[in-house]
């Protein structure tokens, strides 16, 4: 991975790539952004700048050197994860067999502390240690805690990447020790250049890209997917009675998937929106639906729809209860289209 391979979030690239040919790097900095749009993916890049084994600084780094390919292997000795149980799992980091009782979906004080130990000792093979904690807003109060004493007093030669899509979950103390990043959404254009890098036709792109709200995580999902989980979210709403949105918001009561319902059906009640004024859906295998739909519900009932989506995800990202916020979602839009 290069500096240019990551798209749309030039400001950000800017400032970390400047600290590092400059040689001004800070202890600690927090990514902050929405979801999918590369906060990770920034993280890795500079792990691997700081530690490319090219002599010109301005060309690193280079993806190709030992210390790049390992970085990007996930294999790198002096760069270090911190994430939750349930995160390793998912990405075959660790087998069940590694892990005693249900994985956890925080990341504990224990974690911390073997991190800490970890950094303690000099580097192996970098120029300097790099522990990426994603998502830092999974750290439980006491992690944060006893992250905040090695903040305080960083081992030298060592940078903290704390990534976060809700960093007001974090410490007031822990964000006053880090350099503030902020990516924001990845511009639409952007979108598109890389669905049509992954061989995605180019009407589809575009389509995927309208739908993504500026996420790559979402550009790059099926779009099958959506359909099929807008349909479930209408066949609910239709439904003769609450039992169907109820037992949705069960099998969706996680926090994150709550969340992506949340933000599908709020893309949607754009599409009913724009579908009302005679335009077309970015759902297009759907949009007879969103037509008979946008006819028979008044705009003011949509508008009404738009705004509890809006306080839905706001309290979602508040780490709201998932469930609960999606039972309030799903039956506070089937009484504003039943009324």
């Amino acid at each position: 991975m290069r500096w240019e391979d990551i798209s749309g979030q030039e400001r950000a690239v800017r400032l970390l790539r400047g600290a590092l040919e400059g040689g001004r790097v800070h202890h600690a900095y927090l990514l902050a952004g929405p979801e999918g749009v590369g906060k990770e993916l920034l993280a890795r890049t500079f792990a691997q700048a700081a530690n490319c084994e090219v002599d010109d600084p301005r060309a690193r780094p280079c993806g190709s050197c030992p210390s790049c390919r390992g970085i990007e292997r996930g294999n790198f000795p002096d760069v270090s994860f911190l994430m939750p149980q349930t995160e390793l799992l998912a990405r075959g980091l660790v087998s069940r067999a590694d892990l005693e009782g249900v994985p956890s979906k925080e990341i504990r004080v224990d974690d911390v502390r073997a991190l800490a130990r970890r950094l303690s000792f000099a580097a192996l093979r970098g120029r300097r240690k790099i522990a990426i904690v994603t998502p830092a807003d999974a750290m439980n109060e006491r992690a944060q805690n006893t992250l905040l004493k090695t903040l305080e007093e960083p081992p030298a030669g060592t940078t903290f990447l704390l990534v976060s899509t809700n960093p007001d979950a974090l410490l007031p103390t822990i964000r006053s020790r880090c350099a503030r990043v902020r990516l924001g959404p990845v511009p639409e254009d952007a979108l598109v250049a890389r669905l049509l890098r992954e061989g995605v036709a180019e009407g589809e792109a575009r389509e995927r890209a309208g739908r993504a709200q500026g996420s790559f995580s979402r550009a790059l999902a099926a779009q099958g997917e959506w359909r099929e989980l807008l349909e479930q979210v209408e066949d609910a709403l239709a439904a003769a009675d609450e039992r169907e949105a109820l037992d949705l918001a069960e099998a969706h009561g996680d926090r994150d998937a709550a969340l992506e319902v949340a933000e599908a059906v709020q893309g949607w009640t754009r599409d009913l929106l724009v579908s009302r004024s005679g335009g077309s859906p970015q759902v297009r295998e759907l949009a007879a639906r969103a037509r008979e739909i946008a006819e028979r519900v008044p705009p003011h009932r949509l508008l009404g729809q738009a705004a509890l989506c809006a306080d839905v995800i706001e309290a979602l990202h508040q780490n709201g209860n998932g469930r609960l916020q999606l039972e309030r979602l799903l039956l506070g839009t089937r009484e504003l289209r039943h009324v």
